[in-house]
Formats: C-alpha cells, structure tokens, sequence
C-alpha cells in the first residue's frame, strides 16, 4: 500500500510540474507577443507621423501628376480592354506614389507552359 501511496504522489507532482510550466510558457508567449504589437504599434505611429509632416510640407507647392503613357500593343487574341490598362495604371500609381513614372506598353505575356503545367503550378501554390 505504502508503495502504492508514493506512485501516485510522484504522478500527481508529475502533473503539476508538467501543469506549471505550460502556464509558464503561455504567459511568456503572451506576454512576448504583446511587446511585439506594442513595438509595431509605435513604429507605425512613427511613419504615420512622418507621412503627416511630409504632406504638410509638400501642400503649399503644386505636386505634377504623374505621367502614365500607355501603348497597347495587340496579340493574337485581340486587344486588351481598358479596364484592364487602368487596373495596371493604378497599381503602378500605388507601389511608386509621388515618384515619377511611366507605363510605355502594356502587352499579354505569352506563357511557355502547357495548359496542364499551369494548371499544375495553380494547383500547387494555392493558399491552404
């Protein structure tokens, strides 16, 4: 009985070791990712604030819109709609912003891979 009364105290301080250090670990992850947020919440404020005074210091001067010159060459499938050249534009006026640009040609790239390898490739980078 005696060594009955031991197996199960060493089982139950077993689980309560095991217990504690899980809890452990949950508040340093916790707390660990709450210093994160905070760093990246304050590096954020940081570039906003910078944003903030450039804007204020580029308002008095006109700023040029930027330049988009766009020819569009046709394929063998025809041309490509306009909807599809502004999506382009803005895309390319979002990533350069203030910097000047231009778009000299927007063409259909022609695709090497077989219908089938591109399904493939599809297939197998798609988000989970």
């Amino acid at each position: 009985m005696n060594n009955m009364m031991q197996a199960f105290i060493l089982l139950l301080a077993g689980f309560l070791v095991v217990f504690c250090v899980l809890i452990l670990l949950i508040i340093v992850v916790t707390l660990y990712s709450k210093t994160i947020r905070s760093v990246q919440e304050a590096n954020r404020k940081k570039k906003e604030a910078k944003i903030q005074v450039k804007a204020a210091k580029a308002e008095p001067k006109t700023k040029p819109e930027p330049q988009v010159e766009t020819a569009v060459t046709a394929e063998d499938d025809g041309e490509i709609p306009g909807e599809i050249i502004a999506v382009i534009a803005a895309a390319v006026d979002a990533v350069y912003g203030d910097k000047p640009h231009r778009i000299k040609a927007v063409k259909k790239s022609r695709s090497s891979r077989s219908a089938w390898a591109r399904a493939g490739a599809l297939q197998n980078t798609r988000p989970f």
